[in-house]
């Protein structure tokens, strides 16, 4: 297992997870133009956390969105969070229900982040990447007025939304993997999958176009026809994108598409038994 260390960077403004930085003291005082750009004078990446945002009063838990999308300084964003799906249409009344069944109530990534995260890749490279929000017992269980944190705990939640990163196999040298790793998050060579409905381990999403294949966050001009191929390891409802609209479709394991090289982003989504399951990033044809 590699471990990289980062530092989520909390405030009335959103939250922002930061990676690939040697100082993360007093980020917290400042707002988010002036620590994202202390992130990128550091050489890290800084990825919008829980975009949307949470509030629910009946479980004293109040976060706020992200209010900063023309800022040019963080890398991404997390476009499908476990905790923060699995908690939006909880109470106190349902809470047992959610808690013994908890699969039940994951819904996917919320259309509205879906639909910005087109629109901003419209303008220039957004990353997305899918994420957890747990905290098992690390968080001071007196702030909470219910145990979920407990009862999910890493073991669990590591099995839910993974963000799957193409890169070469890790080596000896942690330094080297970490650099590599990061290079590849940075260019948007990854996609998220919900594990509980398949395992999405060897999905592929390439393009060929002028006599060259592109990996998933490749950009390139258009022009000319482009071929989009999608190789599912599992059965899928598999929808490719264009500017959010959908572009093409079909159900089974493959899909093959050939676009008339107009510009615009391109990404995939899948579904299985009518659940959202995987969700690359984009093609950027400029």
């Amino acid at each position: 297992v590699l471990v990289i260390v980062g530092c989520e960077i909390g405030g009335r403004y959103g939250h922002c997870v930061a990676l690939d930085i040697d100082d993360c003291r007093n980020l917290h005082k400042l707002t988010p133009p002036e620590y994202l750009r202390e992130v990128k004078e550091q050489g890290g990446a800084a990825f919008v956390a829980h975009p949307k945002g949470t509030v629910m009063r009946e479980f004293n838990l109040h976060l706020a969105g992200w209010d900063c999308w023309d800022d040019p300084n963080y890398t991404g964003l997390e476009i499908w969070s476990y905790m923060h799906d699995w908690i939006e249409d909880c109470s106190l009344r349902r809470l047992r229900d959610y808690v013994r069944h908890p699969d039940e109530h994951i819904t996917g990534p919320p259309p509205e982040v879906l639909q910005l995260w087109d629109k901003l890749a419209c303008k220039r490279r957004i990353v997305g990447l899918g994420a957890l929000d747990n905290h098992a017992a690390n968080v001071p269980l007196r702030k909470l007025p219910w145990h979920f944190f407990k009862i999910f705990p890493h073991e669990f939640c590591f099995r839910t939304i993974r963000t799957h990163v193409i890169m070469p196999p890790l080596g000896q040298d942690a330094a080297c993997d970490v650099a590599a790793f990061l290079e590849a998050v940075k260019s948007g060579r990854c996609y998220v999958d919900y594990a509980p409905l398949g395992d999405g381990t060897g999905f592929q999403f390439t393009a060929r176009h002028n006599g060259s294949e592109h990996l998933i966050g490749d950009e390139f001009a258009g022009g000319g026809p482009i071929d989009f191929i999608v190789h599912s390891p599992c059965p899928a409802e598999i929808i490719l994108l264009r500017n959010g609209q959908a572009a093409a479709s079909t159900s089974g394991t493959e899909l093959e598409h050939r676009a008339n090289g107009r510009p615009g982003v391109y990404r995939v989504e899948a579904r299985i038994n009518g659940r959202p399951w995987l969700f690359t990033n984009h093609f950027y044809v400029r």
